[in-house]
C-alpha cells in the first residue's frame, strides 16, 4: 500500500466522524426543549409552593434555582465540547488537504 492509499483512507474516516459529530450536535440542539421544560416545571412548582404557603418554598426555591443553573451549565458545556471537537476535526482536513496538494 502507497502513502497517498492510506492517506485517502484516513480521509474517509474523518470524513465518517465529522458527519457523525454534526448529528450528535444537531441532535443535542433539538432537545433544548428538555432544559425548556425542567425551567417550566421548577418556576410552576415555586409559584404552587408560594400559592399555598408552604413553610419550606424558599429553600426549595433555591434548590430548584440550582439545579437549573447547573443543567444548563453542563448543556452549554457538552454543545462546547461537541463544536471544538467538530472545529478540530475540520482543521484536521484542511491540513491533510494541504499535506496532500504538497505532493
Amino acid at each position: 500500500m502507497n502513502p497517498t492509499h492510506n492517506h485517502l483512507k484516513d480521509i474517509k474516516k474523518e470524513e465518517g466522524q465529522k458527519e457523525l459529530l454534526e448529528k450528535n450536535l444537531e441532535s443535542h440542539r433539538r432537545r433544548r426543549w428538555v432544559i425548556s421544560s425542567i425551567y417550566a416545571m421548577s418556576l410552576l412548582v415555586v409559584i404552587l409552593f408560594f400559592y399555598f404557603h408552604v413553610s419550606q418554598a424558599a429553600i426549595i426555591t433555591v434548590i430548584l434555582f440550582c439545579i437549573c443553573t447547573t443543567s444548563e451549565i453542563v448543556y452549554r458545556m457538552l454543545d462546547k465540547k461537541i463544536e471544538l471537537r467538530l472545529k478540530r476535526i475540520k482543521q484536521e482536513k484542511r491540513k491533510s488537504i494541504f499535506k496532500l496538494n504538497k505532493f
